[in-house]
């Protein structure tokens, strides 16, 4: 177990359709497990708190929120939930979905969280993927975000900018599993992959 200051954590990592989110908010579901989203994160932050009026100043300007500031909105929710009963550091293991998002919150992370283990959704079949983002998109009454030129961008942008993150840990972490499967055999990969990482106790 890690030190009061620093958290059992397990990534979920994969590009924009790639359903980390669904498989975090799964698995989130088992008793020693907790599954933090960063975008749920930021939008739930109290725009009248200090940290909430920083994090505000970049993010109503359009800004990019600092990689330093990130990791301490991150640290403040989870202290937070530590404080209201709903995180115990010595039995929970955070899911981690959506932070590091680049390879200096990588490094800003290590002093917070042991990652026990990283969980990489690939979607090899780009055209698959954009289907699936166009359906998702429809889905959600958001025409804009099935425009392919946009969901495109979104891939590079997180080729470019993201990608980077998995190379950045030890490759002994690294679990890589096939996200272009129905999302029930996604699931059976994920939980094989975490077995042996997070306490068996419930």
């Amino acid at each position: 177990m890690p030190g009061a200051d620093k958290y059992s954590a397990i990534l979920l990592l994969g590009g924009p359709g790639s359903g980390k989110g669904t498989q975090g908010v799964i698995i989130g579901q088992m008793p020693n497990l907790v599954h933090l989203a960063m975008g749920d994160i930021f939008r739930g932050i109290d725009p009248n708190a200090e940290i909430g009026k920083e994090f505000l100043s970049y993010s109503t300007k359009g800004h990019l929120v600092p990689d330093e500031l990130t990791i301490r909105v991150f640290r403040h929710h989870v202290e937070e939930k530590i404080r209201a009963g709903e995180i115990d550091p010595a039995y929970h293991t955070l899911v981690l979905d959506g932070i590091p998002r680049t390879v200096e919150q990588v490094k800003l992370l290590e002093g917070v969280a042991v990652v026990k283990r990283v969980v990489y959704l690939i979607m090899e079949d780009r055209e698959a993927l954009i289907a699936r983002l166009v359906g998702r998109a429809k889905k959600s009454d958001r025409p804009d975000d099935a425009d392919r030129a946009v969901i495109e961008n979104r891939i590079d942008v997180y080729e470019r900018e993201t990608r980077p993150v998995v190379d950045a840990y030890n490759k002994k972490l690294l679990a890589r599993v096939n996200a272009d499967q129905p999302p029930l055999a996604v699931l059976r990969d994920v939980a094989g992959c975490l077995v042996g990482y997070v306490s068996a106790s419930i």
